[in-house]
Order: C-alpha cells, then structure tokens, then sequence
C-alpha cells in the first residue's frame, strides 16, 4: 500500500515540532497499521483535494473515509455538504498546540486530534466553542444527577484516583441499565454529545460530524478525569480494533500510553454465534437488501435470531421515538434517543462477539428480567463490582 508523501510530511512535522518519538517512528513503517486506519485515511484525502487542480471546495465533496463515505456530506445523495472554507493544513499543524491533551494520549488521537481540527476548518465549526457547549452540558448532567439519582453522593462526587469505565456490547445488551445504577459516573455519551451539537443536521452521521462529535467526548473524558470524576466513556466500543485507541487492548505503538486508570465492562450478548457465524451474519448486506427482504435459506438458527433481535431492536427504537419525530415529546438532553439503521445495528451486533480479556474486565452475563427492580439490583450487583474492584 502506496503512502502518501503529504500525509507522511505532514504527520513528520507534527512528530518534530512537538517532540513525539513514538510518532516519528510509526511514519517510517511502510506497513504500519495507521496508513490502513480511517483517520490517515480521511487526513489523505483531505490533503489529496488541496493539492488537485481544479476548486478545492469541489473536490473536497469526493473526499471519502475508508467506508467510502463522503466525509463533508450532510446529505450527498441529494448533494448536501458542509463545505464552508478550504483547509489549511499547516495552521492545523500549529492549532494542535492548543489542544495539547492529545500528547500525553497516544499517536493515534494525536492525529485524529489534527483530523479534527482539519474538518472543523472545513465545516466553520470552532472546536472551543464545541468544547465550551460540551462542558456546559457535562455540568448540567451533573447538577441533574445529583438532583435525581439516589445513587449519587455529592460528598464522594469525585477522587484522587478516578476510572474511566468503557462498556464493550451492542446495542440493547443493557448497557444504559447498568450505567443508572453506577453512583458518581459521568456519561461521556457521543449520543448525547452529537445530538446536543448537530441536532440541526439530523444528526446526519456523517463522517465529518463523527470526528467532531469523538473530539469532543475524548476531550471532555480527559478534562472530567483530570477533576477527579470517574468517566463512562459511553459508546459502543465494540470489535478489538474499533475500541483499541482508548482500550489500548492491541499492543501497537500507535494506541500505547493512554494514562488512564480504566475498567472494561464486557456486556455478553444474547446469542452465542461460532466464528463461522459471524462470518455468515457479516455476510448479509442490510444497506443493499432490506431487513425483511434477506433470504434466510441456508442461514444457521442463531444468525436468524440476530436478524429477528435486529429487527425488534429497530422496532423498539422507533416506537420509543415517534413521539419525538412527530413533535409531540421532546429528546431527554442526557438520554437521546433517536432511529439507527439496522445496517449499524447488525455491524456492532457482530461486532460484540469480540471479548476482552484480563483483570480489567467484568463480563455482566446476559439475563432476560421482566421485573424493574430485579433488573435493577442485578446490575447493580455487577456495577458494584466495577467501582470496587
């Protein structure tokens, strides 16, 4: 695989000019596993389109990240982009100065950190004033946690040596059931945190409002930390890969060094597939062919109870949100809810197979319990378990 010979000065001038070692010497690798990860891959383009002839804001539309997304789209098939200014990327290489958390992290949210700025010069968004908007919304969780959950203490609000607790599971694994029962926890939720900045978009779940929106959270969970306050970094956090630049689960010098004193919550998943079963169920193209169109023949039993728990997860999701959509309810600012494509549902169902090992880890096993409270004390057996151990 070809690098490109921009993307590697410019990644050299950012290991020079703020003295990353670790940095410098991943660029050498012709081979490393950054050049095949999603944010050098959107960084290449974005320069790719500087450097061509012709309007830069034009091709910037054909900037693409890995999944061949346009990464400026708001609505590319009705030609929707939030193309506002032409990159500069050599500001953005004196711009990560002031977002200097990024160093003590690890290269790879160096870089997404750049990413970050490069997008936020596109789009016109200012990442102070996104950060500024997020931290007023961390604030006001806080204050309405402290109000309405019993579970929280104001007096053991935060400590000298605080966890950042990462969920790993699919979606529908109870994972938002777990997190009412932790006392003193505060919800990092790139839900929360998309909606609360680009709800004017849709949020649209575009590339560009991704990297903004993951910006922010690992910016927040960083500042949160530094307080004293435990974290629920609050994503989906599924496959080994997608997880490792906070998890640091893969040993590469591109995750390596992330401070943070961290606990994995391993939420089992309701089927066990075999590896031929995942590679069966990742097989079906739910963005090409509708959920209820898939041909089930030749399908194993567990794949199809997938399929059937992607369907009424879809279901459910859009139940509990139509009065949102129709405007007769209004979003909870620190429970968003709002409709996921079964295409991403079924890719972090498949996903959650990926189970994390070691003494960081507590796997809450899966339990159907129709009854609240019962529910309720059976996760907050487990999430004792996370705050004590």
């Amino acid at each position: 695989m070809s690098i490109h010979e921009g993307t590697k000065k410019i990644f050299g001038q950012i290991a020079e000019k703020y003295n990353l070692p670790n940095l410098a010497e991943i660029i050498k690798l012709e081979d490393h596993i950054l050049w095949k990860k999603d944010i050098a891959i959107c960084v290449t383009n974005i320069l790719k389109a500087v450097e061509g002839e012709g309007s830069t804001k034009e091709l910037l539309k054909e900037a693409k990240n890995m999944y061949n997304g346009p990464i400026f789209a708001v609505n590319a098939q009705a030609g929707k982009f939030l193309i506002e200014a032409e990159p500069n990327p050599s500001k953005a290489v004196e711009d990560l100065a002031k977002f200097d958390f990024c160093f003590k992290l690890s290269p790879y949210h160096v870089i997404n950190t750049y990413l970050a700025i490069l997008v936020a010069q596109v789009t016109a968004q200012d990442p102070n004033v996104l950060l500024k908007k997020g931290e007023e919304h961390m604030e006001a969780f806080i204050a309405a946690a402290l109000k309405d959950n019993p579970n929280w203490n104001k007096a053991t609000l935060t400590s000298a040596k605080p966890l950042l607790i990462i969920p790993v599971g699919a979606a529908g694994c109870g994972k938002s059931t777990f997190y009412q029962e932790l006392g003193n926890v505060v919800n990092a939720s790139c839900d929360n945190i998309r909606y609360m900045l680009f709800k004017d978009f849709g949020p649209c779940f575009a590339p560009w409002e991704s990297t903004l929106a993951w910006f922010v959270v690992n910016r927040l969970t960083d500042i949160y930390i530094g307080r004293g306050y435990n974290v629920f970094y609050n994503g989906v956090n599924t496959d080994l890969e997608y997880r490792s630049p906070i998890t640091m689960e893969n040993p590469n010098a591109l995750y390596a060094g992330i401070p943070y004193n961290m606990k994995l919550v391993y939420f089992e998943p309701t089927v066990n597939l075999t590896n031929a079963e995942v590679e069966q169920l990742k097989g079906i193209n739910l963005w090409a062919t509708p959920l209820e169109k898939v041909a089930r023949d030749g399908l194993s039993g567990n794949v199809c109870k997938i399929l059937d728990l992607i369907k009424r997860n879809t279901e459910r999701t859009m139940e509990r949100t139509s009065e949102i959509r129709e405007g007769k309810a209004e979003q909870d600012p620190f429970d968003i809810l709002y409709p996921v494509p079964p295409a991403i549902v079924k890719m972090f169902m498949e996903q959650s197979f990926s189970r994390p090992e070691g003494p960081k880890v507590v796997v809450v096993p899966r339990k159907e319990i129709a009854d609240a409270s019962a529910r309720a004390a059976f996760y907050r057996e487990y999430a004792e378990k996370v705050v004590k151990s």
